[in-house]
């Protein structure tokens, strides 16, 4: 155990000699205290952050109301909840958003009642630790210290307790016992003070709040113990617990800092830039190149990216020509060529061999990075199903407690010493934290799971949406049907004049017919249109030549899309459009009626055009709706419940909103995001059976962990009030059950 314990002390300090972050946000933070606050009048004084200099430098917005910290003393889901918490409890906080895997924290805040100073005070009160970092700063230097801090806690506990063990081992031989249990007093001594101290202020900061954490039992294990040790060496009785005690405290650090770092290996949402290919790049110097981190790029470097790949920053083409996918952006899944000289956005996706590029604004920068990062900001904090794991845990402790007071009091008179050793057994042995723990860390591996086969998914809380789900609407065009749509007349048979007019307003559009105007009519130029407006799920209009034009969708009975052109009120060209079913589409619908789930269709193309569509597709006629406005869309859904809407993330974007679940088919990532709490990206409709697989996976392994818990507690503690276990063994078996759960989620990552 001495051994263990230098290593990792070596190890401690070792860890911050690795690569440094760019900026050392921990000492730019005191410098800046500091510097402003020469006479602090508490332990820490956040009012420097009210200076007009100081607050300017941290906001992470032009209007001074964002800021991110770094929040030390983040050990567990409840932490975050805790945190999250505030929002709705304190007058002028607007938003608080944790991100576990990082331990940072996303604040926005009505700076006319509540200062940056206010919030980082609560913050403090609550028992952690904020960091304010400024725009574009890391959180690595900061995790680096704090791992490096557990890590020598973990270091001075194995210590201590490997020579506590030795003088205990050396008693059982025959040795001094007298000047042995002195020694392990001596030795124990760090371990209840600087040992166990974070289970002391984990306990109190959650007794000030009027709840039971799990760090209680840790904490009064830990002070009874030395108790009862204590005045046992008073009595001259050196039937003592220092050495269980010291094991137990050791073992629990073990567990815990195993756990944090599956959390984070978890709860860290970096799966999606895996998934997009941006967490590494070639940067080109001369006539070699070499991989280097996307964070690490500046403007003028020249990098390669290959097919597949996704341009990691704005940037200017140095190839003669690239052919570039922009599905991400805009929704439009063909691929566009490029000539050099071309500005190239951060998001797309090359499809060519390979381009050479010099970086002009770095990915931290681009609208594209900023959409990352507030995908990956998940919450865990409002899932009832996380509610309830917490809420069994709480009541698991309070039940624990009194448990072991009644069988002390009952016990008491066959022997006071059995019924405070087995008591104690139970309250080391019946942790909750694997239940805590258990549930949020099921929903992340489901979240990164999902980034990792291609799906936006911006709330855990989509997945017990999905599970409760009975019906599914689905629109048809870019949903059902390919995004890209075919002008079914030849353009030569369009007078020029009318595909000017065409051209001219649909060319700001983003529809599918507009791509398809835009690709049948390329030889056309454009005329100037006033007062150009367009209408999600109507149409465009607009003025040209003082004349008013409108493109509208066709309330003729044709079999295919369709819209109308309208010079004032009066009709004067009609245009058809034809679309493939997306690939696997059927077989989806089929899987999805298979599990009981009522599907029905909404469109606002023509009757005929629906009609065909259900009958390939297998809707009854009841389920097929046609002629619908965005408005009807929401109508229709919001006459259901437990409901889930599939449609483009532009012109459906009402009907998504008021869906139990949102679900964008089409459309740019960033416009379907606003609206939908999923992006099914490139995999299309096929990520709609994908996400429910997902979500029953999800719910599965909630179920399990809460299995593995409740058997382990309850035949644990039977077994510790019976006296089978004593304080030592259960203090070995406590981590055990962290570690069943950890197990399981990680096989369930493996599959």
């Amino acid at each position: 155990m001495r051994l263990i314990g230098s290593k990792i002390l070596r190890y401690a300090i070792q860890i911050t000699a690795g690569r440094r972050p760019p900026l050392a946000s921990l000492s730019q933070f005191a410098a800046d205290m500091n510097a402003n606050l020469p006479s602090p009048s508490s332990l820490v004084d956040f009012s420097f952050l009210d200076s007009p200099s100081i607050r300017k430098k941290y906001a992470v917005d032009e209007a001074e109301t964002k800021i991110c910290f770094y929040i030390g003393g983040i050990r567990c889901e409840k932490c975050v909840r805790k945190l999250e918490g505030l929002v709705g409890t304190i007058q002028g906080l607007r938003r608080l958003r944790v991100e576990m895997g990082k331990n940072l924290a996303h604040v926005e805040v009505d700076p006319s009642t509540l200062s940056f100073s206010d919030i980082a005070d609560v913050i403090e009160r609550l028992g952690f630790h904020p960091i304010p970092l400024g725009a574009g700063e890391y959180a690595s230097e900061n995790q680096t210290r704090e791992d490096r801090s557990r890590l020598i806690r973990l270091a001075v506990a194995a210590t201590c307790a490997g020579n506590i063990m030795t003088f205990a081992f050396a008693t059982y031989l025959g040795g001094d016992a007298q000047l042995f249990s002195w020694l392990s007093f001596v030795l124990y001594l760090p371990v209840v003070t600087y040992v166990a101290w974070p289970f002391y202020q984990g306990a109190w900061a959650a007794l000030r709040q009027k709840r039971i954490s799990i760090d209680l039992p840790m904490a009064v294990a830990s002070l009874a113990g030395f108790g009862l040790s204590v005045g046992a060496l008073l009595r001259g009785s050196f039937d003592v617990y220092f050495d269980s005690l010291s094991g137990f405290l050791f073992l629990i650090l073990v567990a815990r800092w195993l756990q944090q770092r599956m959390q984070k290996k978890y709860l860290d949402a970096g799966e999606l830039r895996e998934g997009l290919r941006l967490e590494r790049v070639r940067l080109v110097q001369g006539s070699t190149w070499s991989w280097v981190p996307v964070e690490s790029l500046v403007p003028q470097q020249e990098i390669s990216v290959f097919s597949n790949e996704t341009i990691p920053a704005d940037a200017k083409l140095l190839s003669s020509s690239a052919q570039v996918s922009l599905a991400w952006l805009t929704g439009e899944s063909k691929a566009k060529t490029y000539l050099k000289g071309a500005h190239l956005p951060a998001g797309a996706k090359v499809i060519s061999k390979q381009i050479a590029l010099v970086v002009e604004t770095p990915l931290a920068q681009t609208n594209f990075g900023s959409l990352m990062r507030e995908v990956q900001k998940f919450s865990l904090s409002e899932n009832r199903a996380i509610a309830e794991s917490d809420s069994w845990a709480q009541w698991l402790l309070g039940y624990v407690f009194l448990i072991a007071g009644v069988f002390v009091a009952l016990y008491w008179q066959v022997s006071p010493e059995e019924a405070v050793r087995r008591a104690f057994a139970l309250i080391v042995l019946a942790c909750p934290c694997a239940m805590a723990f258990g549930t949020p860390l099921a929903l992340a591996l489901s979240l990164k799971r999902a980034n990792q086969l291609g799906l936006m998914v911006r709330d855990a809380n989509v997945f017990e949406a999905i599970k409760k789900a009975r019906t599914v609407f689905l629109d048809k065009t870019g949903t059902l049907t390919e995004t890209e749509l075919s002008l079914v007349e030849a353009p030569d048979k369009v007078p020029a004049a009318i595909q000017k007019i065409v051209l001219s307003l649909e060319n700001l559009s983003v529809h599918p017919m507009a791509f398809a105007f835009r690709s049948a009519f390329s030889n056309q130029t454009l005329v100037a249109v006033r007062d150009h407006q367009e209408v999600a799920g109507i149409g465009v209009s607009g003025f040209i030549e003082n004349q008013f034009y409108q493109l509208r969708a066709s309330s003729l009975e044709c079999a295919g899309t369709s819209c109308v052109l309208l010079q004032g009120s009066e009709p004067i060209w009609t245009f058809n459009f034809t679309s493939s079913y997306r690939v696997g589409c059927l077989s989806v619908l089929t899987s999805l009626r298979a599990r009981g789930l009522r599907l029905i269709l909404l469109s606002g193309d023509s009757p005929a055009a629906v009609a065909l569509a259900a009958k390939d597709l297998g809707f009854s006629d009841v389920d097929a709706h046609s002629n619908l406005t965005p408005q009807e869309k929401a109508s229709v859904i919001q006459s259901q419940t437990h409901t889930v809407m599939v449609g483009d993330g532009i012109n459906d974007s009402l009907a998504l909103q008021k869906a139990d679940v949102g679900i964008a088919a089409s459309g740019g990532v960033e416009a379907a995001l606003k609206s939908a709490g999923v992006y099914l990206g490139e995999t299309g409709v096929q990520g709609l059976e994908l996400l429910f697989k997902l979500s029953d996976q999800a719910y599965s392994l909630i179920r399990q962990n809460l299995l593995l818990s409740v058997v382990y507690n309850v035949v644990g503690g039977t077994l510790a009030l019976l006296g089978y276990i004593n304080p030592f063994v259960a203090a070995v078996l406590m981590p055990i059950s962290s570690g069943f759960i950890l197990l399981s989620t990680w096989l369930r990552s493996r599959a």
